[in-house]
């Protein structure tokens, strides 16, 4: 096939920096396969058939609230393995574990894995190295999450992203980084903007390309700087050299062999200064603060799931109306209030045009109003007049209204002044202070 000519084994950190024999010992076990995007490798608790070694795609390791909430715990490109648990003893996987860019990667039958892990070989070595960098990342993302703003938080997760890939386009939807990070999509569309303002990336349909890398690590916080520092420490130890005479049995009959191999002559003990049996105490040290850090995480999610409801509650119980447009007027969203004042029932969004409801003689200037706060991407305000219905007189109100980021939305504040001002012959506009809309 074209792609075996393209792709190579080593071009995976791991896998590169096998010694020739232990590499040689691998090859031809290696299978060459090609991952989609959005493709699941594990679901929690599923018990490993192949470990990966990514190549050219960057896998995203994910948590999953009870209700559905997301956030990212770590990713794994060209740097490592997709495995760890397994490297540690385990059988199962605690989380799910998602192909976030497409690309090709190297898989290895487990059976094959676990009996070079057993040799305590220079593979076990790497594996466990990097198991170590994946903690720290994991452990950074957990402090970063947490203290730092979400711009800052993007540009860790976008030089993380770009260190895994050869160019320098993601092509990723800011829905689904939101997804990634745990936060709200119009928080990445804010983040998004003001790094696209400031020259340093450039955003189209899905393509997220880096202008200026160097622009982006200024702006990015010490948790990237600490975790690639990691990275580049643990990939640079050095190791002895052991001898590489053992006996390799079948693959099929690998675990069974090699148990009896265990039975039959002590286990030698580690010949470096890198103590195995000390790194897998303290990695599973580690795993369980991990997990505790994770039970925190969790609660943290559910107390922001009901702190949304809450505001939800907020918003629909709000004493003015809330209402969103589409760009043709159609009523897309609005809360308690904006029905009442309407005369209509929120379950009939989507059936209506807001101008419809409006005095005729305010009808299309309305509507050249919402074209202009779309176009403008500015925060404008007017006044008009609701027509008289059953339950009310004609009623003059006054609309502030902004666009969303990609001005595919009028987002309006409706207030009923008809206490205060008198009705309209013209519908008014102006800019509030000339100010750019909030996203």
């Amino acid at each position: 096939m074209p792609s075996e000519l393209i792709y190579s084994p080593k071009q995976n950190r791991i896998l590169g920096s096998l010694p020739t024999n232990d590499y040689a010992r691998l090859q031809d076990d290696l299978d060459l396969v090609h991952l989609e995007l959005g493709q699941v490798l594990y679901e929690s608790g599923d018990t490993f058939g192949y470990i990966y070694f990514p190549i050219t795609c960057i896998v995203s390791l994910i948590f999953t609230t009870r209700k559905g909430g997301t956030a990212e715990l770590a990713i794994t490109g060209n740097d490592g393995l997709v495995g760890i648990p397994l490297v540690l003893g385990g059988e199962t996987t605690t989380h799910r574990v998602v192909v976030q860019s497409a690309g090709a990667a190297y898989r290895l039958k487990v059976e094959v894995v676990r009996w070079e892990l057993d040799q305590g070989g220079e593979l076990q070595h790497l594996a466990l190295r990097y198991t170590q960098a994946l903690m720290t990342q994991m452990a950074q993302s957990i402090v970063c999450n947490r203290f730092h703003a979400v711009d800052q938080q993007l540009c860790r997760w976008l030089l993380f992203s770009l260190d895994l890939l050869p160019g320098n386009q993601l092509n990723m939807t800011q829905e689904l980084i939101a997804n990634m990070l745990g936060v709200r999509r119009e928080a990445i569309t804010e983040a998004a903007g003001k790094l696209q303002a400031a020259g340093l990336i450039e955003y189209s349909r899905g393509h997220i390309t880096v202008l200026d890398r160097p622009g982006l690590k200024a702006r990015a916080c010490e948790c990237y700087a600490a975790v690639k520092s990691e990275y580049d420490r643990i990939f640079h130890l050095k190791s002895d050299i052991r001898s590489s005479g053992r006996p390799r049995p079948n693959p099929a009959s690998v675990r069974n062999r090699a148990e009896a191999r265990l039975l039959q002559s002590p286990h030698p003990e580690p010949q470096t200064a890198w103590d195995n049996a000390q790194l897998v105490h303290e990695l599973q040290v580690h795993q369980i603060e991990l997990e505790m850090s994770n039970e925190e995480l969790r609660h943290a999610y559910e107390e922001s799931d009901n702190l949304r409801e809450r505001y939800a509650d907020i918003y629909d119980f709000a004493p003015v109306g809330y209402i969103t447009l589409d760009p043709l007027g159609v009523i897309i969203d609005m809360n308690l209030a904006g029905a009442v004042l309407l005369g209509t029932k929120g379950s009939q969004k989507g059936r209506h045009r807001f101008a419809a409801f409006l005095d005729p003689n305010h009808a299309g200037a309305f509507n050249h109003f919402v074209e202009e706060v779309l176009c403008s991407r500015k925060k404008l305000h007017c006044e008009s007049v609701l027509a008289a219905n059953a339950h009310r007189p004609a009623t003059n109100i006054r609309i502030e209204a902004v666009p969303d980021a990609d001005g595919r939305e009028c987002r309006m504040v409706v207030i009923d002044t008809s206490g205060n001002a008198t009705s309209t012959k013209h519908l008014s506009r102006r800019t509030s202070d000339n100010t750019p809309a909030e996203e």
